[in-house]
């Protein structure tokens, strides 16, 4: 009997049941969009090209590069047996042209809180080497080749032009599950090195290693191959590229370096490890089996204890007391949990942690108030850094004085302010602003009328020289033409000595000045109605618009609130390893079911499967059987969790 967890079922067995790969992606949205290789010489296994999948955010520095795992194979007879049974995980033939992974690489923020908005790299994992292979021509036993790190490295060569590293506070997130959580740890600081020494690029490189924490034990069976023995045949199978660091540490031996807890402390590039403490990937590479017998149980029991033992001088650990595999490609990853801080929140906590930091404010030592940690370095400024300071306006010679008096005031140091004086600082400031504010609005006010006033002196101005230009005998026309039915009022008690043609022209004067008066001033006052009513139509559709804006940057607003990445969250721990020594005393484990039933194992059941005497527990406990059968899992675990605190 195989113990199977959903996690494990719902992925991994049904892929290397029916030898095909994950099925292709149905919604757009959410698609990794395949990318093959430019360079046709980064190949798989068998000799197909090699490639990526991508899905990127717009104005997104983040970068996650996911590597997928799959175990590998050491010799001619394993790889024919992988050829044959995982086919899809030795050739790029059968890739689809999307692929769907959830976890941290989701789009959807309650699926993936953190990294929803991240640039997103999923690298298929085709060489069999646990992403250290250097082997770029056939072997001649096993026919295939070996490119596992080479393939890892042009990955990153090809994601610098479409964007990594090219703008300042980029960062890069290294993340692997199962070999590809070994092949995080195996490739981090050369990966490093290659884009901060060699790409001259800014770029911060950290790295998280999910289910790639494995021992070099003795394998349950002495007669099978074990975890070590297959590591030290594939490594020059694989022609394997292991860090320098720790292959100097272990000259003798230096396949050892493919174990996490040997090769941890010798990395520079900050590491994240996630390791169930019942690994099943590790309990298949030491051979031991459906536990069934007592010794088979201490035997896992063991391992467990090792694991969390290897484990003590890591800095960002999560590590469950549960049954499983692989868990940041899952879709209900958020759920794990140790004292109530699920491995999201985690996770974000120690990125936050990894962020450089500047010293603290020393008053006395002025050199050191610009200066950052050792090992971190200050971002560089852009380059038209200098062209803004030119734009700046020099302090004053009062404003020198003033805070040349302050310092010497107080020897140099600035005074620290009370409650009182820094409310009444903020208050003062409060003032300020208001007073600017009514004075602009103000002058915005000014130059609005003078423009209504400038506008209605012109139009005037244009009017009075149009009639100034016309003769009598024009305006005689124009007023018959604009009015043809109304006779004009002459004076008849004129003067009779003047002729008839001055008499006539006389006549005519006085009543066509009056109305081109007359008319001038209707015609103002209809345009000074027309101006004054469209610019109230003009101010009301203006407050209009403002309001719309107001509302329409206040749903953006929320909007962006809502899609905001969360800020570090109130509670961290960096280091959560499971105190139960138990399996699956964890209560946010994934389900354990029974393969010959399908149904799920209570969690009773399951230790009785170990081979542990329930009676013994009770006992220890102190508790009867009826009473320790009749706990539901939840009660069980926390009774445990006591007695193992």
């Amino acid at each position: 009997m195989r113990l199977t967890s959903t996690h494990e079922k719902n992925t991994i067995e049904t892929s290397v049941a029916t030898g095909k790969p994950p099925a292709p992606v149905m919604e757009n949205r959410r698609a990794l969009k395949l990318v093959p290789f430019n360079n046709a010489s980064v190949v798989c296994n068998d000799g197909s090209r090699a490639g990526f999948y991508l899905r990127k955010h717009l104005n997104s520095k983040k970068w996650i590069v996911f590597l997928e795992g799959g175990w590998h194979c050491y010799d001619a007879p394993s790889c024919r047996a992988r050829w044959l049974r995982l086919r899809h995980l030795m050739t790029s033939a059968q890739w689809p042209e999307t692929r769907d992974v959830g976890g941290i690489l989701s789009p959807l923020p309650e699926e993936n809180p953190y990294w929803h908005n991240a640039n997103h790299v999923l690298v298929p994992y085709c060489s069999s080497d646990s992403w250290s292979g250097t082997r770029d021509t056939i072997h001649e036993t096993t026919k295939f080749r070996f490119m596992g790190a080479v393939i890892l490295r042009n990955v990153i060569a090809e994601l610098i032009p479409l964007g990594l590293g090219r703008v300042e506070g980029s960062e890069l997130l290294l993340v692997g599950s199962s070999a590809g959580g070994l092949g995080v740890m195996l490739n981090l600081d050369r990966i490093t090195n290659y884009l901060q020494q060699e790409r001259k690029l800014m770029v911060t490189v950290r790295g998280v290693s999910d289910s790639g924490w494995f021992l070099d034990r003795e394998p349950y069976t002495p007669a099978t191959v074990g975890s070590s023995e297959a590591v030290r045949q594939g490594w020059k199978l694989w022609q394997g590229s292991l860090p320098e660091a720790c292959t100097q540490q272990y000259q003798a031996e230096p396949w050892r370096c493919y174990f996490g807890y040997r090769l941890y402390p010798t990395l520079n590039a900050p590491l994240f490890v996630f390791q169930w403490l019942f690994d099943e990937a590790q309990m298949r590479a030491d051979n031991v089996g459906a536990p069934v017998t007592p010794q088979q149980w201490n035997y896992i029991h063991e391992m467990g204890g090792a694991l969390r033992s290897s484990l003590d001088n890591v800095t960002g650990v999560f590590a469950p007391s549960c049954i499983g595999h692989a868990v940041l490609s899952k879709r209900d990853w958020i759920n794990i949990k140790i004292d109530d801080i699920s491995l999201p929140i985690a996770l974000r906590c120690w990125e936050h942690s990894t962020r450089p930091r500047r010293r603290r404010h020393n008053p006395n030592n002025k050199q050191h108030q610009q200066e950052l940690v050792p090992h971190e370095r200050r971002p560089q400024r852009p380059d038209n850094h200098m062209s803004t300071l030119k734009h700046r306006r020099p302090p004053t010679a009062q404003h020198k004085e003033k805070k040349q008096n302050n310092l010497d005031t107080h020897n140099g140091v600035r005074p620290r302010l009370t409650k009182a004086e820094r409310e009444e600082r903020r208050r003062l400031r409060h003032e300020r602003q208001q007073r600017r504010q009514r004075k602009l609005q103000q002058r915005n006010n000014n130059n609005n009328k003078k423009h209504r006033n400038r506008h209605e002196r012109r139009r005037n101005e244009a009017e009075r020289k149009r009639n100034k230009n016309l003769s009598p005998n024009d305006n005689v026309t124009i007023l018959h033409e604009q009015h043809p039915n109304k006779k004009l009022r002459t004076n008849n008690n004129n003067n009779k000595h003047i002729s008839n043609g001055v008499e006539r022209k006389q006549r005519l004067e006085r009543p066509l000045h009056k109305a081109r008066k007359d008319r001038r001033e209707r015609h103002q006052q209809q345009l000074k109605a027309q101006h004054t009513g469209k610019l109230e139509r003009q101010q009301h559709d203006r407050a209009i618009e403002a309001t719309t804006s107001i509302q329409v940057v206040s749903q953006q607003r929320k909007h962006m609130r809502r899609n905001r990445v969360p800020r570090v969250p109130e509670k961290c721990a960096l280091r959560l390893l499971e105190r139960c020594s138990w399996p699956q005393c964890n209560h946010s484990c994934p389900m354990v079911t029974n393969p010959l039933t399908g149904e799920e194992m209570r969690f009773l059941e399951l230790l009785t499967s170990f081979g542990l005497d329930i009676e013994a527990v009770a006992a220890a406990l102190g508790i009867d059987m009826q009473t320790l059968s009749n706990m539901d899992r939840a009660e069980l675990i926390n009774l445990l969790t006591q007695q193992a605190s």
